[in-house]
């Protein structure tokens, strides 16, 4: 009995990266109806994914420092309570100031409930139960893309966008609920300081986890942030039929997510290279392939494939590769993977608004494949570390 409470803590805290995962997302999916009600060109309300990411790096590397001996699972509630503040804000928003000011709060849920994820769902397992324990907790952001944002973007084609928003902030409701009374409480033995963080950031490790997730994560949302404009104009579907797309995409990673994890269990670095490396081939393939519905609905799902191990692969080296200082280092990582989906997304704003929507997945294709090429050398590293110790 025991056991299931705890690995249904192990699913609540899924639910919470569900919602944080589709509420950091929105935008996307209701980009190509929001914009135009709101009166602004589809770069500018890019800005709508920046700013929330933005914010989310710069609590996720605080948070370590300022929550200390709090109760890490608290943490995740306070953040599912700024997302509920940040939906109602904008439900009601007249103009895109106020929505920028309401994604304000979704930036700080986002930092908050990243930065200690991995700490509360590996607090609630056995460690041998570590890699099964992450693949679940963070299964919820596939589960984001496969129901989260697909519904958002139905719900905004047909309904209206501010609908979309007043639906997740009424699920966050009920998931800080139930995180409050199934995942066991996890405080850190270690009062986190500014030079532990300053420390962890040059453990190798680190190093090579924020360099992957800087062009990995910066190179798919350059593209992905903009997904629904794409969709429309270089595949020519309908706008009705984009969540449809987007499920398709979902799905697909989803079973990314828990496909990696035997992959990840025996080696997360090769994890890390063959995630990237096809990020990198499905870009490619949205690039030359991708011109009619039925190309966008075959490319889709293998895109969505890598992509939804992308965050669970990452984690998961981190855990391996710097184990020593695991929660500075999740911190950090955290950091700069939300800080990256926001510059990707104002990146992409400023190519899509200049140069195109060629340009566009030119620059993701290239840069994706930058990180897999990183990924190599850490392994190649890590081979002649290894030769070098048995020749002395």
């Amino acid at each position: 009995m025991d056991s299931a409470r705890r690995w249904s803590g192990v699913v609540a805290l899924a639910l919470g990266i569900f919602v944080l995962i589709t509420i950091e997302e929105l935008p996307i999916g209701v980009l190509s109806v929001m914009a135009p009600e709101l009166g602004i060109s589809e770069g500018l309300a890019g800005l709508s994914v920046t700013v929330p990411g933005v914010l989310a790096g710069v609590v996720a590397v605080l948070t370590p420092v300022i929550v200390r001996g709090m109760d890490r699972r608290l943490v995740l509630v306070l953040a599912l309570s700024s997302v509920v503040i940040s939906c109602a804000l904008s439900v009601v928003a007249p103009n895109f100031a106020v929505l920028l000011l309401a994604r304000l709060f979704a930036g700080v849920s986002i930092g908050l409930y990243w930065a200690v994820l991995a700490i509360v769902a590996l607090g609630q397992v056995e460690a041998k139960h570590s890699a099964r324990a992450l693949t679940v907790a963070f299964s919820g952001a596939g589960a984001a893309l496969v129901l989260g944002v697909p519904m958002a973007a139905w719900i905004g084609s047909h309904v209206g966008w501010r609908a979309a928003f007043a639906v997740v902030g009424l699920i966050a409701v009920l998931v800080a609920v139930l995180i409050l009374l199934l995942v066991k409480p996890v405080r850190s033995p270690v009062k986190v300081t500014p030079a532990m963080m300053l420390a962890a950031s040059r453990a190798r490790g680190v190093r090579y986890a924020i360099v992957l997730t800087s062009l990995v994560v910066v190179a798919q949302f350059i593209t992905y942030a903009y997904v629904s404009p794409i969709l429309v104009a270089r595949a020519q579907v309908p706008v009705t039929d984009i969540g449809v797309m987007l499920l398709a995409f979902g799905i697909a990673g989803l079973i990314g997510n828990f496909a990696v994890a035997p992959l990840l269990t025996r080696s997360a670095p090769w994890g890390v290279l063959v995630v990237s490396s096809g990020v990198g081939i499905s870009l490619l393939l949205v690039l030359l392939l991708m011109h009619t519905p039925a190309s966008a609905l075959a490319i889709m799902p293998l895109w969505g494939l890598f992509v939804g191990a992308i965050s669970v692969a990452i984690q998961a080296f981190v855990g391996s590769q710097a184990a020593e200082v695991i929660e500075e280092g999740t911190a950090l990582n955290s950091a700069v993977f939300n800080v990256a989906i926001a510059v990707g997304a104002l990146v992409g704003g400023l190519i899509i608004d200049r140069a195109g929507q060629t340009s566009l997945i030119v620059t993701s294709t290239v840069m994706v494949l930058a990180g897999a090429a990183v990924a190599a050398n850490y392994l190649r590293g890590g081979v002649a570390g290894r030769r070098h110790s048995e020749s002395a």
